[in-house]
């Protein structure tokens, strides 16, 4: 898979996970004060960070089995 593939497919599975996270924990919230907004932030660091983890995995495996 070229580079462009997998960056284009990081973007797309990481963007359908904050939407995923937005939808079910803050589909009835209003961020009108600092705490919610602070809890937004840390569940957006917290998707992105489970995000990086996997396609770090998957890359790190992938690169073992070329070998």
């Amino acid at each position: 898979m070229n580079k462009e593939k997998v960056y284009e497919s990081i973007h797309n599975y990481t963007k359908y996970k904050l939407v995923e996270m937005l939808i079910e924990k803050h589909k009835d919230g209003k961020l009108d004060n600092l705490n919610a907004i602070e809890q937004l932030s840390d569940d957006v660091l917290d998707v992105l960070s489970l995000c990086g983890l996997k396609f770090y995995g998957d890359m790190k495996h992938g690169s073992k089995e070329k070998k």
